[in-house]
């Protein structure tokens, strides 16, 4: 795998009007089940992880501060991707659009998805600096590469089971072709 890989985070906390709220939580009931509400997410292959929520209380706190409801309840979305943020804003705005346009349709200053200048410039407006809190399970992974491995694994486990038995000339003829067949998976 390259060395040369930038892995950023990007944490985004916008205001949403509270009826925006109710749309997000019933949307988000569906959209958790439904395959083709998350294809167009899970294509770009640059994505590590993406994570919304939905913040309508602030919790108690140790220091006698009651837990309290938010108003306006805001939106968090956190990600880990390939490269620099503002290509990776603007490529959700060319890709996915409508996904943009009903997470933060509601939201206090929303531009649109298009132009995608104006709306990379309310994402990083808006956007936490996560230094400290940053994690990633695998640092050089996709989850596109990561599902690939993982489809390749037993694949890759009976290609050696049967070259065990086979002699030089064998196996490069035998390798040459699980390569070819497997290339998408490597």
């Amino acid at each position: 795998m390259p060395t040369d890989r930038q892995i950023s985070p990007i944490t985004v906390f916008s205001p949403i009007r509270r009826w925006w709220g109710w749309w997000l939580w019933a949307s988000w009931l569906i959209a958790d089940r439904s395959a083709l509400v998350k294809a167009g997410v899970l294509r770009l292959g640059f994505i590590h992880v993406a994570h919304w929520a939905l913040v309508t209380r602030r919790p108690a706190s140790a220091i006698d501060r009651p837990r309290e409801r938010l108003s306006p309840p805001y939106v968090l979305f956190q990600s880990n991707y390939d490269g620099v943020a503002e290509d990776y804003i603007e490529t959700f705005a060319f890709k996915v659009p409508w996904h943009i346009r009903g997470m933060w349709g509601g939201g206090y200053g929303f531009p649109g998805p298009r132009p995608p200048s104006e709306f990379v410039h309310f994402v990083i407006d808006q956007a936490v600096e996560a230094k400290e809190h940053y994690y990633a399970a695998y640092p050089r992974g996709t989850v596109r590469s990561v599902r690939a491995a993982l489809k390749l694994q037993p694949r890759f486990q009976e290609f050696r089971e049967q070259a065990e038995n086979m002699n030089d000339v064998e196996f490069a003829a035998a390798w040459q072709r699980f390569l070819t067949r497997e290339q998408r998976n490597l």
